[in-house]
């Protein structure tokens, strides 16, 4: 073997010592992340794994900050933002409600300056998106809006089943999912956080709530990461909170996303959408 013949042998083990260094590396990263998502899905409560029937509260906000503000399909059409979300919602409920028959919706809205319960619970999907098509948009005057009022109307209308660690494995007759579509760019959600009743709702395992903020475009204008801040206070650890700005795609992407049963999900920073390919 020639002097030629030696170096090029040994540029070669060195290369393969060096992909060989980085597999490692990738193993070790691999195994440490998989570790991570393992152990913080071990800190969640111990819950039956079970697609119980739940009961949804769609919590719409009907207000607008630009009523030149449009969301743009493939094809060239275009939504208001109040007719994109009525789309979205109507495919999450046909979703929903073609997954689990015993699925119940109900509809509250969040106006300019107050909320209005509209539509009482029901697995009729025609008489929850018929409620969902017949409100109004209305223009955003508000620099505030308290969601306290949300959180009483949920104590008037539903029981949400009362948890027990001695039995925690035994599934509820349901979970209570508050879905929060929040439309404004400059306008605060406001919540006291130090409320007795919110507190208590908050740590109840079987309420969830979860949250698409579909703020405008170009947030330098307005308020959109203070909106999305505020929000994040009715996150209990369990939520999935997702923020959109005029993207048709992404919109529905996120509403897709929430169609998993909340006590059959993992924790939102533990999901992984892609589907790898190994050849």
């Amino acid at each position: 073997m020639d002097c030629k013949d030696v170096v090029e042998s040994n540029n070669y083990n060195d290369a393969k010592e060096h992909s060989m260094s980085q597999e490692a590396a990738s193993t070790i990263n691999n195994y440490t992340e998989l570790e991570d998502h393992v152990m913080s899905n071990f800190q969640k409560l111990n819950l039956p794994n079970v697609n119980v029937p739940e009961k949804i509260i769609i919590c719409l906000d009907v207000c607008y900050d630009d009523p030149n503000s449009m969301y743009r399909l493939g094809d060239g059409s275009t939504y208001i933002p109040i007719d994109m979300l009525k789309r979205v919602l109507d495919f999450f409920i046909h979703s929903k409600s073609a997954i689990n028959k015993r699925t119940e919706f109900a509809l509250l809205i969040l106006k300019d300056d107050d909320s209005h319960f509209v539509q009482d619970f029901t697995n009729h999907t025609k008489d929850i998106i018929n409620a969902i098509d017949i409100v109004k948009s209305e223009e955003s005057t508000k620099d505030n809006f308290d969601l306290q009022g949300i959180f009483e109307t949920i104590a008037e209308k539903i029981v949400i089943p009362a948890y027990n660690e001695a039995k925690c494995l035994e599934p509820p007759p349901y979970v209570v999912r508050m879905l929060m579509v929040y439309a404004r760019s400059n306008c605060l959600p406001t919540i006291n956080v130090k409320d007795p009743y919110f507190e208590l709702l908050r740590k109840n395992p079987y309420l969830y709530i979860d949250i698409l903020f579909a703020h405008e475009e170009n947030c330098a204008l307005y308020k959109c990461e203070e909106v999305y801040d505020a929000l994040q206070d009715l996150d209990n650890g369990y939520s999935y909170v997702f923020e959109v700005s005029r993207n048709a795609t992404k919109i529905h992407d996120c509403v897709a996303k929430l169609l998993a049963h909340p006590l059959q999900r993992p924790l939102q920073k533990n999901t992984d959408y892609s589907f790898p390919f190994k050849y």
